[in-house]
């Protein structure tokens, strides 16, 4: 995930960047983070995958609240979080959909449960989803999953497209009808798979990319490879 932070106090911008990694990796969270001293520059950026952008209010230039109106108009979808010393803007805010309004005096407190939402907010748009191993629970990106393969015991084995799989707690049937909607096919009872390694189906297989081919259900063989044909056909 792709964060900004934009603030023209540059000792302010390292002790937040500290304590938003240390947020974030505490959640088992990747980010890459892009650090800017003004309003302009953080609009000059390509921003188109951005997540989020922590934004101070009080800047020269355009200020905090002129910068998020801009950011706005760009995107419906980019959680601005405003972190500022300032209170007084907390309703003007609301204008321009701001999801969190931090204070810089109170972030030891502010800070985690904000981190939390905004987590929770991205899960539910469906571009990560929630899993829990043995000792831990992650946070996955759905760009990063292959498949995922059923085992006994209530187990499942999460193949990624890098690392090795990973054993996650749950049923097959379960992370099936979480991802309901999504780019993702249960191919068979044991084999939900992310469309976007299909290379293709054919003969009751289905080729993924790296060579990789698992095998397709016999009895569901029509109904998979409609399902697989007609997503393919919604991406071109």
């Amino acid at each position: 995930m792709k964060v900004a932070i934009c603030d023209d106090d540059g000792a302010f911008c390292d002790l937040f960047s500290r304590m938003l990694e240390e947020q974030f990796t505490a959640r088992h969270w990747p980010c890459d983070y892009a650090v800017f001293s003004s309003g302009d520059a953080l609009l000059a950026a390509d921003l188109t995958d951005a997540a989020a952008v922590f934004l101070d209010i009080d800047m020269p230039g355009p200020d905090g609240m002129q910068t998020a109106r801009r950011l706005r108009e760009r995107s419906r979808d980019l959680l601005i979080v405003f972190v500022t010393a300032l209170d007084r803007y907390a309703v003007e805010g609301y204008s321009v959909e701001a999801f969190r309004y931090l204070l810089k005096d109170d972030l030891d407190r502010q800070l985690g449960p904000c981190v939390d939402a905004l987590l929770e907010k991205l899960s539910e748009r469906r571009r990560y989803i929630k899993v829990q191993t043995p000792d831990r629970w992650m946070t996955v990106s759905l760009e990063d999953i292959r498949y995922f393969e059923g085992t006994v015991s209530r187990r499942v084995l999460l193949h990624l497209r890098q690392g090795e799989p990973l054993e996650c707690m749950g049923r097959i049937g379960d992370y099936a009808q979480k991802l309901a909607g999504d780019d993702f096919l249960r191919i068979q009872r044991s084999f939900l798979v992310n469309m976007q390694i299909i290379e293709d189906i054919r003969n009751y297989r289905a080729a993924l990319t790296g060579g990789e081919s698992l095998a397709v259900s016999r009895k569901n063989y029509s109904d998979i490879t409609r399902r697989y044909v007609t997503w393919k056909v919604r991406q071109m």
